[in-house]
């Protein structure tokens, strides 16, 4: 077991602990993010209370923590718990430091969040007690951590929320991969650590999917269905509207023909798949963010836009059992995956070398007008410079015509375009068969991989 790049996360919580006074945390992130692989982590290190709201009925969730608050601490009689408040005042007389309550969202429909914030105020805030609330349902968790209106408001002394790992990090958990394979399962199973940890070094990508996503009592196998069923009472069109923005449709009114929903009722369901469940994301052109007219739609998890493709058109297949014709189509969606997170792990390397001065610009982003497309344009506005970028993930070496292309695609983009400075930047997996020269950078996996190698995060072996 190892654990992956959230030092500065421990840090912060290690900081609260040595702290001098009581501490609220707020730990949040979706579903497989590391939030309780981080805080058992720290209960490594001290001796403190671990509580899971499991239920959102009232009297199974405060009979269930009671059950769980009395396995860790020893009483010398037990206790006749009837309310929320007398289960945080046992908390606050348990003598521990650390008290931590992972999926505390659960708790607003349970209706133990105001008793909470009242024994926060009156006992807890005042005992040298650092409370960790750790929750999935990020929209949910910000609402009754972060909102004016919430019981708990203005209270927290420390938040943290808890990324997607990007590329350079997540390709640690296959360091015997090649590259083009590192980006590949990185299409796959994106940056959820929750998804990574499960690879088996010893297989290949392909092996590892059959394992995990297609094969018998595979553990990924119906992942995306049960979260949504976790997180929402009547998941079904829900699940329509995840399934056709991975299937391709992007904008508002392709997305609800695919989902079959009139337009306007379209807007709750992506709303919530949007702000609540961060799946899905809100993209627009570089410098017209916020017009809604260019607005496009996309998955933000690798994980559920690989399911999407490659799991759910063949359930019927995996229900009879034949994974492993399914497992021989997969190939050909990553392949189609890969080619659309390669531009982000492109852009991602940009960003590398801006930060080592290589390059700097202050605005970066996708581009698109009408037909024309730009896989990603930075700008930087002190230089007056544009850089105009195409990614290419193919089996063919990217010839020249490919940059009179992008030129003719910039010379569309309105920036300052009487008197700019352009600089053309090619990625391409499999190599060029031209030279850079002034005006032109030329990046294949291989300057990808050195750059990434430089920025590697820190592994600890458990």
């Amino acid at each position: 077991m190892i654990f992956v790049d959230r030092e500065e996360e421990l840090r912060v919580l290690r900081e609260a602990l040595s702290s001098a006074r009581a501490e609220l945390v707020l730990l949040y992130g979706r579903r497989r993010i590391g939030k309780t692989f981080l805080v058992s982590r720290l209960l490594r290190e001290v001796d403190g209370i671990y509580l899971c709201v499991n239920h959102e009925e009232r009297d199974l969730a405060l009979r269930d923590l009671v059950e769980q608050f009395l396995s860790q601490v020893s009483l010398p009689v037990k206790p006749s718990v009837s309310s929320f408040r007398e289960l945080f005042k046992l908390l606050a007389i348990s003598g521990r430091r650390l008290i931590v309550i992972d999926e505390f969202q659960r708790l607003l429909r349970a209706g133990g969040i105001t008793e909470l914030q009242h024994l926060w105020d009156l006992e807890l805030s005042r005992s040298g007690t650092v409370l960790v609330l750790s929750g999935s349902a990020v929209g949910v968790a910000e609402r009754i951590g972060l909102s004016h209106a919430s019981p708990l408001f203005g209270r927290f002394t420390r938040v943290i929320r808890l990324e997607e790992f990007s590329y350079s990090v997540a390709r640690a958990f296959t360091p015997s991969y090649s590259e083009e394979d590192k980006v590949r399962t990185y299409s796959v199973f994106g940056g959820v650590p929750g998804y990574l940890s499960l690879l088996k070094p010893t297989k290949n990508l392909l092996e590892n999917i059959t394992s995990l996503v297609l094969g018998p009592g595979a553990p990924l196998r119906e992942e995306p269905l049960t979260a949504l069923r976790l997180e929402l009472r009547n998941p079904s069109r829900y699940i329509e509207v995840l399934r056709a923005v991975a299937m391709g449709a992007t904008q508002f009114g392709e997305i609800a023909d695919k989902a079959g929903l009139r337009v306007t009722e379209l807007p709750k369901y992506l709303r919530i798949l949007e702000e609540d469940l961060r799946l899905v994301e809100r993209r627009y052109p570089l410098l017209e963010e916020g017009s809604r007219r260019k607005a496009r739609y996309y998955v933000r998890d690798h994980f559920t836009s690989f399911w999407f493709n490659a799991v759910y058109p063949n359930r019927p297949l995996l229900e009879l059992g034949m994974y492993r014709e399914v497992a021989g189509r997969v190939p050909e969606v990553i392949e189609r995956l890969a080619s659309a997170v390669f531009e982000k792990v492109a852009m991602e390397h940009f960003a590398t070398l801006a930060k080592s001065g290589e390059v700097s610009f202050t605005r970066m982003g996708k581009w698109w007008s009408g037909e024309t497309e730009i896989d990603f344009i930075a700008v930087d506005e002190k230089s007056n410079t544009a850089y105009f970028a195409e990614v290419k993930w193919t089996n063919e070496r990217v010839h020249r015509k490919v940059l009179y292309r992008l030129m003719e695609k910039a010379a569309e983009f309105p920036w300052r375009e009487k008197d700019r400075k352009e600089i053309y930047v090619i990625y391409s997996r499999s190599g060029f068969t031209f030279e850079p020269e002034e005006g032109l950078r030329l990046y294949t996996l291989a300057d990808l991989r050195e750059a990434f190698e430089k920025v590697k995060p820190q592994v600890t072996e458990l």
